[in-house]
């Protein structure tokens, strides 16, 4: 029960969700198999899917258990009012042309917590492409309306990062259990595009500081650059 399977909530609800119903199941199968084994539920261990009599041989699978008992079930249902929220350390350089404002990104490095990595590639995978799309709103994605219809309408119009817009990622994970649920996950996409939007403008403004640029709206494109840099010239003159 939630908002929508969007962001981190998918895999902290569904699998906090089937976390709890399985150990309803094995609480179940417990019981049952301290019947079969003739032993006490305290004296049961439950390991790799199967029931074991503490310090002896005797054991039962849970799927054996099953068959002789029938279908073993359990419903969950979790309410979690908390956020898991992810945590990232992102550094960029950039360089900036001044006779035309062009913004190159030279370099890119981030570590994320990401609480426990169920899939550590994937979420490698879903940095990079946060950065993607955080480079792009940051330098040159924009809606333009010109009385009222829009002239950004497709690709052939609106500016979108591409491969060679874009330097090799540096990027790890920092794992460090959220205490918000029994799984200790945490987001993972979140990590690449909530920071780069503010990393990247930031590199930008403190690549022009020295002319006196002290703020410059997204996206930084090489016109609002130029002109950022000439509005500061005059200023100084």
């Amino acid at each position: 029960m939630g908002g929508g399977s969007h962001s981190g909530r998918s895999l902290r609800h569904a699998a906090t969700t089937i976390h709890q119903a399985s150990n309803g199941i094995i609480a179940k199968g417990l019981k049952l198999a301290a019947q079969q084994l003739e032993a006490s539920e305290a004296d049961i261990a439950f390991a790799d899917g199967r029931f074991t009599v503490k310090g002896t041989d005797r054991s039962v699978g849970l799927f054996e258990l099953a068959r002789v008992h029938g279908a073993i079930a359990d419903l969950a249902d979790v309410d979690s009012r908390v956020g898991s929220y992810p945590y990232g350390w992102h550094v960029c350089e950039v360089e900036i042309d001044p006779e035309t404002g062009v913004v190159r990104i030279d370099r890119y490095t981030t570590i994320d917590d990401v609480g426990r990595a169920v899939n550590p590639m994937i979420l490698d995978g879903q940095t990079h492409g946060g950065i993607a799309q955080g480079a792009g709103q940051a330098l040159m994605e924009r809606l333009v309306y010109d009385d009222g219809q829009l002239v950004t309408g497709s690709f052939m119009d609106y500016a979108m990062p591409r491969a060679d817009d874009l330097p090799s990622f540096v990027t790890a994970l920092s794992e460090v259990p959220s205490t918000t649920h029994p799984l200790g996950l945490r987001g993972g996409g979140e990590g690449g595009i909530t920071p780069a939007l503010g990393v990247i403008i930031n590199a930008v403004v403190d690549a022009l500081s020295d002319l006196g640029v002290t703020d410059i709206d997204m996206p930084a494109s090489p016109e609002r650059v130029w002109r950022a840099i000439q509005a500061a010239d005059t200023a100084r003159k």
